[in-house]
């Protein structure tokens, strides 16, 4: 594995965007799908509208085609002839061509229904087909995305089971915080109204979950290497909505490696908080978020969903449980 053209921190990242990218597309395919089943209702209730027309219309027909069919070819005629007074033949053409135009109407009222109710039959078909497909891809990408999750997650296992390997993705990791520091002390100062510090024990959590990984150095079990933490990882599930613990200026919000799709927020006086690991950002870089604004969701992290939370006071990483709630909210 130290002969692949990648690392480690790489791999992790390219699995954990494909994880995000099958997301997305059964997110746009769910979308197609409701839209389509919103069309097949609409295309039902016509469907039944036309029915019930022609149901209405079908006795009236019948009876003006049978009235018609006694009188013979020329009915209408037949009508005029009929009436004994010369004085009520111009009041009888009346009546005979108002009662044509109404027979025209009535007939040609009931073979456009008849058509639309063909046209209908074979839409309603067409969407029921086409929703049948959409279903069908809905579930092939759903086992897709849960495929690319196992597989992300047995890399991590197989990771995990080398000592080696476990070495040098320790070096990637202090490597990744080389570089962050490196972008920290390149970032601009923020302002905020009420400073960050005068919050300190008391800051609502980012994410309502328990927290898996604690701030400090850990010794592995297994291994017996110690990995530096420099943040938590709180447990929560993928696409729990991330909110911001205090107003600030939103200074990054990227990718960066070893950290996922991170966010950083800028709250003045040498204060950020770190958000990493994230499944999407809703923020740019310059926005001005206020306190519990919506920062983006969770995304898969390493190995399992949660948040990957950091507090840095003065430029250095300070234990975040020391400025939160002491119980999620």
């Amino acid at each position: 594995m130290r002969g692949q053209e990648q690392s480690l921190l790489r791999e992790l990242e390219r699995l954990e965007l494909e994880v995000r990218l099958r997301g997305e597309e059964l997110k746009e395919v769910q979308l197609v799908l409701a839209r389509t089943n919103s069309q097949l209702d609409r295309t039902a209730r016509r469907l039944a509208e036309l029915n019930a027309s022609l149901q209405r219309a079908r006795p009236l027909v019948a009876a003006r085609a049978r009235a018609l069919y006694k009188l013979g070819r020329l009915s209408y005629l037949r009508l005029l002839l009929s009436i004994e007074s010369p004085a009520a033949v111009f009041q009888g053409y009346r009546y005979v061509t108002t009662l044509a135009r109404r027979d025209n109407e009535r007939i040609a009222a009931f073979r456009r229904d008849l058509a639309s109710l063909a046209v209908t039959r074979d839409e309603l078909t067409a969407r029921t087909r086409e929703a049948q497909a959409l279903r069908a891809e809905t579930e092939h990408k759903r086992r897709a995305l849960e495929g690319d999750r196992r597989r992300k997650e047995a890399f991590l296992n197989d990771m995990v089971a080398h000592k080696e390997v476990q070495a040098a993705f320790l070096t990637e990791l202090e490597q990744a915080e080389e570089r962050m520091g490196q972008l920290l002390g390149g970032l601009a100062e923020g302002e905020a109204t009420l400073p960050l510090v005068a919050l300190k024990g008391s800051l609502p959590w980012p994410v309502a979950g328990t927290v898996r990984v604690p701030f400090g150095r850990r010794k592995h079990p297994k291994f017996d290497t110690y990995t530096p933490q420099n943040g938590i990882e709180i447990a929560a599930p993928i696409d729990t909505p991330v909110d911001a613990v205090h107003e600030g200026a939103v200074v990054f919000a990227d990718r960066f490696l070893g950290y996922g799709l991170l966010v950083i927020v800028d709250h003045g006086s040498h204060h950020l908080t770190l958000y990493g690991h994230l499944g999407e950002t809703t923020v740019a870089v310059g926005e001005h978020v206020a306190a519990g604004q919506s920062l983006g969701t969770v995304g898969p992290g390493l190995g399992s969903p949660g948040l990957y939370f950091e507090v840095r006071s003065q430029g250095h990483p300070d234990d975040p449980m020391d400025w939160l709630h002491k119980a999620p909210l």
